[in-house]
Formats: C-alpha cells, sequence, structure tokens
C-alpha cells in the first residue's frame, strides 16, 4: 500500500469513529518482523455504538520503512 493509500485508510477510520483509547500493549520483535499486541475502546460516531477490541498488529520492515501489516482483531460492543 502507498503512502496515500494508508492516509485514506486511517483518514476514513477517522472520519466515522471517535476512538476512546487505543493501547499498544507488547511489542515482540523478530527479524524484521514486529508483531504488536494491543486493544482499543471507540465510538462510532453515526450510531453512537460503542466497540473494545483487542488486536494483533504484524508489521513487515524492511529499509526501515513498513512494507506489509496485517491486522486480526475480535470485537465487542459496549455500553
Amino acid at each position: 500500500m502507498k503512502k496515500a493509500g494508508v492516509r485514506a485508510f486511517y483518514t476514513n477510520i477517522m472520519d466515522r469513529t471517535e476512538i476512546i483509547s487505543f493501547e499498544p500493549q507488547q511489542y515482540i520483535v523478530e527479524g524484521n518482523m514486529v508483531v504488536v499486541l494491543g486493544q482499543e475502546h471507540q465510538k462510532v460516531k453515526r450510531s453512537g455504538r460503542e466497540l473494545k477490541q483487542k488486536w494483533v498488529q504484524i508489521y513487515t520492515v524492511e529499509n526501515k520503512l513498513i512494507t506489509k501489516m496485517e491486522e486480526f482483531a475480535t470485537s465487542e460492543e459496549v455500553g
């Protein structure tokens, strides 16, 4: 994904949700792979629904740049 694609991806998220908390909790680094475990709490602007998620993000880094990112998450509605 190019810089413009990454920017559009995150802009879309920020336009639709209010991030209440975003907490990376653990970083695991092995070679050119970085695994981040964390959780977040967000509110959907249109509906007011609140969601809590636990997630794992896996980054591949080459020449000090992120070349690949994958995310796996579970969600639950709260409030």
